[in-house]
């Protein structure tokens, strides 16, 4: 970055500045110049344009980077916070044409992968960031200094000790190559530092940033010229003046003060704020004292409000003993008398805090008022309170009384040092009267810590955004002042501030000369405030010229306020107790400071005349340039470590001792540990353990101290003075229970600071080498697959984790993720291979059918209307397996049964034997096939002969065969019903006849219609007869048949056409078979035939309800008003011309329409028997069939019951599976591993990969898809008149049919559809069967759980894990479960050998600044390691050397009791075989206790095993559970909240070992909460039965048990649960830790078992089971209010409801509480609030089922549409019955106009697919078009299903 020459620097610059554009001032181009020569530090006021001289410098550097060829580089503009950089950012961009980002931690950086920043290294010219963004960065190995050509330091005089920019210059700048290192920049207003004088702050910064400092005189010693720049661009500067103020009096503590001592001083928050009120007494008075304490009860009323306690009402009626130290209840006991002697001794001002008596304990409110909403209403006169101000306060108020009659030209700010001096500030200037013009609020850094934080008096939520919003308004005007602490001394650029004022005294130059520089109007003010100074010492004091003046006694006079005589008058009444306060400064201390600034000014000065490198610009700007010191190389080594070393000593000890401050390299990556960086890098580490709400985990460093005898003298030592004994420190780290690492000893150090730098360092390292962290530093979230197969061939029992990068595809195995797929047909019902043959005519090879063997089996089947049954044979390509049994559910339609009969009817296909069929012979059953197929569902099957699977034919009468003659001629008669000499036809009447007019229904003449002809007026005739012929039937009140549905009204499409037609004859045009009309002397006074339809139900795989039953006749009156109103009479009439006698009678079309029922449910089990075999499942084929048979089937079956529990199975297996196979992982990485296991994503590509998704049973029956088994038969359209009759009176047509009679060719075309056959043979091409369908992503998935859950219904456990290893979820090593056991003994061996000698660990990458060093430094790490390090209870050494840390502890030393491990053994009937494993069962992430592990893997363990028994629990509950009822239960069952209630009752949380004060408040809390519920209900039902009943409810069997299993004989048996009310669960919250305890308890048992299922089940039953018979089982569990809110909208037809949270954010609310809204359409229809989001939305759903009146139903067996009848709402005028729900919903709802619009837009788009296919059908199709459109209609139609009800 340096130029050779200067000439070579100016052309290059110029030549930048030109093409930039940018017009600098004649200094900054000069500093500019210097910038470019070197690494410089530009040291300039604020608002002079240093920032311009930087915007410079990344112009150059980027023109020069796009002239140049090399590697790409970027600029990096680093920023000391997140406001300077959006700022920064968007300056750079304006003035650059450069791509600019800005990045802040808020935007998740952290997560960020190396593909990321690689990213935006390539696409962005600019960087602009906050410090520790970078040098997180950087030490991850994501950015590489190297990449980096200019490096930008805003704020240079940071840079020192552990600041960010003093990090990234010594761990990366430091070790770059010299050529690689980027150019340096800074920036500040004042290097100086405090504990330096002026000439070290300087070389210290350029020792620091390897810069020189530069600046340009401004002083008043400039050039003419110079004068003239500072005029332009700086104006006068702020005017400086110092204002008096007298010293506080002695002022006596407040009554409040005396009185909350005296009564709360065990208080917290008291305290606290006695610590506080002496100095809030000196600064701010008497009544800045009472501010601070009604401050302090917001605070403390706040966190009272928010503690987890719903149940406040018992804190009125049972206070605890005051002597429970940290006892919620006592913390609110005092709160109550804290309020009280607040409203004595304040008044109406605690009224301001709380305007309630609801304050008060016994009824806390979620929104007590805001105190500063309500301080304008309580503004007080200044003199009433003048007295009781500090003379500070007040002099404060005079200042600011000066802008009274000018306010909206103030804009001030005000810093103070202390956050609550600045809260309390605003509050006095806004309780006073006066000060009505001001608009106040306050900026304030971030905490430290969260017990001392302040909170915002006026707005709430973050620090950063509450500063961002508070500022915008300032610039705006909105506020117009601002009292603010050192935060807004940096970064806030606002132009209008014109008036700064500093309450406190600054602490350093640097503080000073920022603050001062935020006034950047013309005219502006800066004041200081100081207290008095004596006149005598006054005339003493030196003043520096450039200090500012003290105020004069005409200014003070002015203010009409503190003039001198009234100071005197205080002086002499105070005397000698006037006194200065510690933290105040005074006027000689802000002298100092002037006079630190001023040696600055003259030591620039100086070293631009004496140095001989300083530089004169061409623009005679005198620059004053300071090189990088002489001894910058020196004290680079010292900066490494430590910032200032006490003595040469240290550092010479530091050099032999700690190796130059090891840096361990990850070469990979180039990531880096450093003394430095291990500390954040450990506390990253522990922050990402899993953890609850309750504990904060961090590490913790404990110090020892070592004396050790005087070292031999060295030369260095003697120079030093070295003491006679060196005292020297070894930090030991202890990380909580769940970490990798439980306890590390660091090296000796000579201070505190480098020991904990130095064992943090040896932490980071073993954390890395154990795979904790990755090799870019971040915390291990999930190791890299690669890892995982290498693992997996060591113990060949890894899960299988498949396609995890595609699995973790958002979409995949989503609902809304669809795709085709094709349609498994059963291997029984598809043809062997077709051999080629040759043709017969053409002689080329051909497919063709060839004589081949077919399967018989004989069917018998039986209607439930018809006394005997009919027999058919069956035939099948294949043989089907020999125990098929078909279930039907035929005897539910047979009304002679009482009560209704809805079991399965069984039918078994008998084998025959085998048969070859011959050509002819199959021609002719497939000809009889489609017969059949014509009478049973009127229509006509077409096949192909080279796919035909199945056929049908008759039975011989020997019952063993096929009879081919009957099935040839069964069917030859079709003549015409004429008979040529007679008219009377009343013989016919009950006759069979199929239709022609009809398509060849087969109807039932009813009535000889003498009167009429085909030549009749048959409109007339039929309207006058329709009245009297339609049977009365009896109809409900409540059916209005004026209302038919859309599939009967489709009937009248055509109905221009219907009008036009009056006669039979017409009609015949119409239908196109005018071609068998007879002459009109033939067929005049022949009469007509009024027949009927058979109706007949095709759909017997599933039950039909009742109501459907009961309300068929409606469907028949619907269908007989649609007839009446007819234009024409479709159906309803025929003539003896155009029908004939049908063969088969009535009782036999009945018994074979099973057939299509039959065939269905047949391949769906040969479908489902195949899936069993193709996967060797131990299941049932029954069981099967359900578990691949979806909801969209609509049969008896489902798999949702079976993918509920398959959905615990597969947790339950996978939980085990990792927890074995991963014993080094903590909760959230196995918990990450599960997750991708059972993920729907994952589980969809395992369904794909075993080609599942064809043999998925998803389609409906549908009567016009019916067909035989198998794919080689279609659907004709329609069906010829000559297969329904033969007519003598046919007239052949040379473009239609050529003939009346039925020829061989025929059949052929028929039939052989795959064959080219002329347009005149096959007017119209069948309809092929469907192959393909549409099923969802999760449809797909969810049958791997579905076939987990049937081999846990038939095959137990076992039968679980053998599917797991078929279906994938499990590697194959995974045999048996005893397998796991095995396999976990030898991995926890593997385990403890693997720590004791970590020298056989993988090979470290590791690169140092010296190689051989390091590699001896880490054989010397890894001899420590046996005692240096800890791992865990049984991971302790063998024999650890004395002294060591690992010697301090033993296995099982902080173990349980023998009598406490007596009870909890008693308590779940299991005694431990390992005691550790009930120790870590126990254990909290928060124990200080290193021998033992947190609970949370067992936890996980548990957590899965206790979730599949309560599935298992629910799934075999009777009468059977539906998924969704089995969901409900379970989650209620399965929650947290539940098992604590357990937990407590048992008494087994007193063994709960944990570290946290917080953990043990919260247990104590949740016990007195939960004692209190059980005491109210108690009292509310001391007399009732319901208590006797509850109390006696518990089976006698268990408690029998109980007694038996009692370690003590004696011991009599104890109600645990008594006074227990109903769903305490949900009334009494409780945390985390508890239930995750009992989860725990399980985990631990299952494992010590080895892995036994029925050892865990037994505790299960025991702790589990009576609590559950009792609370849940019973019918005392309600359902949720919010899936009752969720079904009562929906059963009102509402479907838009949903659920939106927030917090309450209203700035003038200080609580911010859970919110949650029931929303529909977008209108919130209920609101409320709770103490977290579920209770907010609990809350929010009760709410609303309380305005509209709806009672919960019993969750278990309540009838779940009894939440619909709402009653109606008596208030409403004017709308009989009309509910509260309708009067919510009605006037926002839209659900039923879109369904409509949906379905409209569903029949249009079918309604053109028909016109498509009827384009392209042939005359002969069109014919018979209308036939089609009732089929059409029906499968747009959701309600009703063609065939199941006619």
């Amino acid at each position: 970055a340096h130029l050779d020459t200067a000439s070579a620097m100016d052309t290059e610059s110029a030549t930048a500045l030109e093409k930039s554009g940018l017009t600098p001032r004649d200094y900054q181009l000069a500093l500019f110049h210097q910038a470019l020569r070197s690494n410089s530090i530009v040291m300039l006021e604020t608002g002079t344009g240093k920032t311009l001289v930087a915007v410079m410098l990344i112009e150059w550097f980027a023109q020069r980077a796009a002239a140049g060829s090399g590697r790409r580089k970027v600029r990096v503009f680093l920023n000391n916070t997140v406001a300077l950089v959006h700022q920064q950012a968007q300056v750079i961009g304006d003035n650059t044409g450069q791509t600019v980002h800005a990045y802040v931690g808020a935007m998740g950086l952290d997560e960020w992968d190396e593909t990321a920043w690689t990213r935006t290294w390539a696409c962005a010219d600019v960087l602009v960031m906050t410090h520790q963004v970078l040098l997180n960065a950087l030490r991850s190995g994501h950015a590489r200094i190297s990449d980096i050509d200019l490096l930008v330091f805003d704020e240079a005089h940071h840079a020192r000790g552990s600041h960010p920019y003093m990090l990234i210059m010594r761990e990366f700048y430091d070790h770059c190559a010299p050529h690689d290192r980027p150019h340096i920049f800074g920036m500040t207003a004042s290097p100086l530092n405090a504990h330096q004088s002026a000439q070290a702050s300087v070389h210290h910064l350029q020792a620091s940033l390897d810069a020189s400092m530069c600046t340009v005189d401004l002083t008043a010693e400039k050039s003419s010229r110079s004068q003239q720049i500072t005029s332009s661009d700086q104006a006068a500067g702020p005017t400086a003046v110092c204002y008096e103020y007298a010293l506080p009096p002695a002022f006596a503590p407040t009554p409040l003060t005396t009185a909350l001592e005296s009564a709360c001083a065990g208080a917290k928050v008291v305290a606290r704020g006695l610590r506080t009120a002496p100095v809030i007494l000196a600064l701010l008075g008497p009544f800045g004292v009472d501010q601070m304490w009604l401050y302090y009860l917001r605070q403390w009323h706040r966190a009272a409000v928010l503690r987890p306690a719903p149940n406040r009402n018992a804190i009125a009626s049972a206070l605890p003993d005051p002597t429970v130290a940290d006892d919620p209840l006592l913390d609110i006991s005092y709160l109550k008398s804290a309020l009280e002697l607040a409203r004595a001794h304040c008044g109406a001002l605690l009224d301001v805090v709380s305007d309630h008596e609801q304050m008060l304990p016994t009824e806390i409110v979620a929104h007590p008022i805001s105190l500063l909403r309500a301080l304008g209403m309580h503004r007080r006169p200044w003199a009433d309170v003048r007295a009781q101000l500090s003379p500070q306060v007040n002099r404060l108020l005079g200042i600011l009384l000066q802008w009274r009659d000018r306010p909206n030209e103030l804009r001030g700010i005000v810093f103070a040092s202390r956050r609550i001096t600045v809260v309390l500030l605003a509050y006095v200037v806004t309780l006073i009267a006066e000060f009505d013009f001001v608009r106040a609020d306050v900026l304030l850094g971030a905490a430290l810590k969260q017990s001392g934080s302040i909170d915002r008096p006026i707005r709430s939520g973050s620090v950063r955004t509450a500063n961002q919003l508070t500022l915008a308004d300032f610039a705006d005007g909105r506020l117009n002042l601002v009292f603010a602490t050192q935060v807004a001394e940096e970064g806030v650029d606002i132009q209008p501030c014109n008036l700064v004022i500093r309450f406190d005294m600054p602490k350093t130059a640097t503080s000073m000369i920022q603050s001062r520089g935020r006034a950047r109007m013309p005219g502006s003010q800066f004041i200081v405030m100081v207290p008095q100074v004596d006149p005598e010492l006054k005339q003493n004091l030196d003043v520096p010229a450039s200090a500012a003046p003290l105020a004069s006694e005409d200014v003070l006079s002015a203010m009409d306020i503190d003039a001198p005589e009234l100071i005197a008058s205080e002086s002499q009444v105070m005397g000698e107790s006037q006194t200065l306060p510690e933290h105040q400064g005074s006027y000689t201390d802000y002298l100092r400071l002037v006079r630190l600034e001023d040696c600055l000014r003259d030591w620039c000065r100086a070293e631009a005349l004496v140095n001989p490198t300083t530089t004169i610009d061409s623009t005679n700007i005198i620059v004053s340039s300071g090189p990088a010191h002489q001894e910058y190389g020196r004290m680079l080594y010292n900066l490494r470590i430590d910032d200032s070393p006490n003595t040469e000593l240290e550092e010479l000890w530091v050099e032999q001792g700690d190796k130059q401050g090891r840096i361990y390299t990850i070469v990979s990556t180039q990531a880096r540990i450093t003394y430095m960086s291990a500390v954040p890098t450990i506390h990253s580490y522990v922050q990402n353990l899993p953890q609850d709400q309750l504990c904060k985990l961090q590490p913790i460093f404990d110090f020892e101290q070592v004396v050790q005898p005087k070292q031999p003298a060295t030369p260095q030592t003697k120079k030093a003075k070295a003491p006679t004994h060196n005292v020297l420190f070894r930090c030991t780290i202890t990380l909580p229970s769940n970490a990798a690492v439980r306890r590390v000893a660091g090296p000796l150090m000579p201070n505190k600071r480098l020991a904990k730098q130095a064992a943090a360092y040896r932490t980071a390292k073993k954390l890395h080498q154990l795979g904790a962290i990755d090799d870019n530093l971040s915390p291990i979230a999930d190791p890299e697959d690669e890892d995982d197969q290498a693992a997996n061939k060591d113990t060949n029992a890894k899960p299988t984790e498949s396609n995890v990068k595609t699995a973790s595809r958002k979409s995949k195995g989503a609902r809304s993720s669809t795709d085709t797929y094709d349609i498994a047909v059963a291997p029984a019902f598809i043809q062997s291979e077709t051999l080629m043959q040759p043709d017969m005519e053409s002689g080329e090879m051909a497919a063709k059918y060839s004589s081949r063997t077919w399967h018989l089996y004989r069917l018998s089947l039986h209607h439930p209307s018809i006394d005997s049954p009919s027999e058919i044979v069956f035939a099948s390509a294949h043989r089907m397996p020999a125990d098929i049994s078909v279930p039907l559910f035929v005897n539910q339609f047979n009304s002679a049964i009482e009560p209704r009969d809805t079991s399965a009817t069984i039918f078994r296909p008998k084998y025959l034997g085998s048969q070859v069929l011959d050509q002819a012979q199959f021609d002719i059953l497939a000809q009889f096939s489609s017969k059949i197929f014509t009478r049973i569902i009127s229509m006509m099957l077409s096949w192909n002969e080279l796919e035909v699977g199945s056929l049908l034919a008759p039975l011989n009468a020997e019952g063993i065969g096929i009879d081919f003659k009957f099935a040839q001629s069964c069917f030859d008669d079709r003549s015409i019903v004429y008979q040529d000499n007679t008219t009377d036809y009343s013989s016919l009447v009950g006759t069979l006849i199929m239709d022609a007019l009809d398509h060849g229904r087969v109807k039932i003449i009813e009535q000889i219609c003498d009167s009429i002809d085909i030549y009749s007026d048959l409109r007339a005739y039929h309207s006058n007869q329709a009245s009297s012929d339609l049977p009365e039937k009896p109809q409900p009140d409540d059916i209005d048949l004026n209302n038919v549905d859309m599939a009967a009204k489709k009937k009248q499409k055509g109905a221009k056409t219907r009008l036009s037609v009056k006669t039979m004859a017409k009609w015949t045009d119409v239908k196109r078979i005018n071609r068998i009309r007879p002459a009109r002397e033939v067929a005049t006074g022949v009469p007509l035939f009024k027949v009927r339809t058979i109706s007949l139900v095709y759909n017997y795989l599933n039950v039909v309800p009742q109501s459907v039953l009961n309300s068929a006749y409606v469907e028949d009156a619907q269908a007989a008003k649609v007839a009446a109103g007819a234009a024409f009479p479709d159906g309803l009439y025929t003539s003896p011309f155009f029908c004939a006698r049908e063969p088969m009678d009535l009782a036999t079309i009945a018994n074979l329409s099973l057939l299509p029922a039959f065939f269905m449910r047949l391949n769906q089990l040969l479908l489902a028997y195949e899936v069993k075999k193709k996967l060797a499942l131990p299941v049932q084929v029954q069981t099967v069939r359900e578990a691949i048979t979806s909801s969209s089937a609509n049969t008896d079956v489902c798999y949702e019951r079976l993918e509920t529990l398959g959905d615990s199975v597969l947790k339950y297996i996978a939980s085990v599976m990792l927890f074995v196979a991963y014993p080094d992982a903590h909760e959230g990485i196995l918990t990450t591993r599960r997750g991708r296991i059972i993920c729907n994503a994952n589980l969809f590509d395992l369904s794909i990969r075993l080609k599942l998704p064809p043999y998925i049973i998803s389609q409906t029956f549908v009567k016009r898809d019916v067909r035989l088994p198998g794919h080689g038969w279609h659907r004709m359209p329609f069906i010829p008149a000559k297969w329904i009759c033969m007519s003598p009176f046919f007239k052949a047509s040379s473009s239609t049919e050529s003939s009346n009679t039925e020829t061989s060719e025929d059949v052929k075309s028929l039939g052989d559809t795959a064959l080219p056959v002329p347009k005149k043979q096959l007017p119209i091409e069948p309809i092929a069967v469907g192959t393909t369908r549409v099923l969802s992503e999760k449809t797909v998935a969810d049958i791997i759980e579905s076939l987990l859950g049937a081999s846990v219904c038939d095959g137990g456990i076992d039968g679980a894990l053998v599917a797991a290893r078929a279906l994938g979820v499990v590697d194959s090593g995974w045999t048996s479960w005893s397998s796991f056991a095995s396999v976990w003994r030898s991995n926890m061996a593997a385990r403890k050998r693997k720590m004791a000698q970590l020298s056989n660990m993988r090979t470290e990458t590791i690169a140092a600044t010296t190689e051989s060093q390091e590699a001896n430094d880490l054989l010397q790490e890894m001899k420590l390691d046996q005692s240096d390090v800890l791992f865990g209870l049984d991971l302790s050494v063998s024999n650890p050397q004395p002294g060591s840390v690992a010697s301090q502890y033993k296995p099982g030393s902080a173990g349980l009791s023998d009598m406490a491990t007596a009870l909890i053994e008693d308590t779940l009937g299991y005694t431990f075989n390992d005691r550790t494993l009930l120790v870590e069962a126990l254990t909290h992430c928060s124990s200080l206790d290193v021998t033992s592990s947190s609970y949370q893997r067992l936890e996980f363990l548990g957590d899965a095993v206790l979730d599949f028994f309560l599935t298992k629990r629910y799934y075999d509950h009777q009468p059977p559970l539906n998924p969704h009822r089995m969901t409900l239960v379970k989650h209620v069952a399965a929650s947290n909240d539940l098992f604590a209630v357990v937990l407590v009752c048992n008494g087994l949380q007193k063994h709960v070992c944990h570290g946290s004060v917080t953990v043990r408040d919260a247990i104590h809390d949740y016990e007195l909460r939960l004692e209190h519920a059980r005491k109210v209900w108690s009292q509310r039902h001391s007399g009732d039965e319901e208590n006797d009943h509850c109390e006696d409810s518990a089976p006698a069997e268990h408690l029998e048990k109980r007694r038996r299993t009692s370690s003590s004989s004696e011991k009599s048996f104890i109600d645990i649960y008594s006074d227990l009310p109903p769903e305490v669960w949900d009334a009494v919250r409780a945390p985390k830790v508890l239930g995750d305890i009992l989860e725990s308890l399980v985990g631990a048992v299952f494992v010590d078992s080895g892995m036994s299922h029925e050892t865990v089940k037994s505790v299960y039953e025991r702790v589990l089971g009576p609590f559950l018979d009792r609370f849940v089982d019973s019918g005392k569990l309600s359902l949720h209010p919010v899936i009752q809110t969720l079904l009562v909208c929906q059963g009102w037809g509402c479907d838009a409801v949903s659920w939106e949270n927030s917090t309450d954010t209203n700035p003038l609310e200080y609580t911010n509480r859970y919110v949650c809204h029931v929303v529909a359409h977008g209108q919130r229809i209920s609101t409320s609030t709770g103490d977290s989001p579920r209770h907010a939305k609990y809350n929010a759903a009760n709410a609303l089922l309380t305005a509209i009146g709806a009672s919960a139903p019993n969750a278990l067996d309540g009838d779940l549409n009894a939440v619909h009848t709402l009653s109606a709402d008596k208030a409403t005028s004017g709308k009989t019955g009309e509910t509260a729900l309708d009067k919510l919903l009605k006037p926002i709802c839209t659900c039923a106009e879109r369904r409509l619009a949906e379905a409209k837009q569903r029949a249009a788009a079918e309604e053109e697919k028909r016109m498509e296919m009827k384009q392209d059908n042939t005359n002969g199709s069109m014919a018979d078009a209308e036939d089609t459109t009732l089929a059409t209609d029906e499968k747009l139609s959701k309600d009703i299903e063609e065939g199941e009800l006619v």
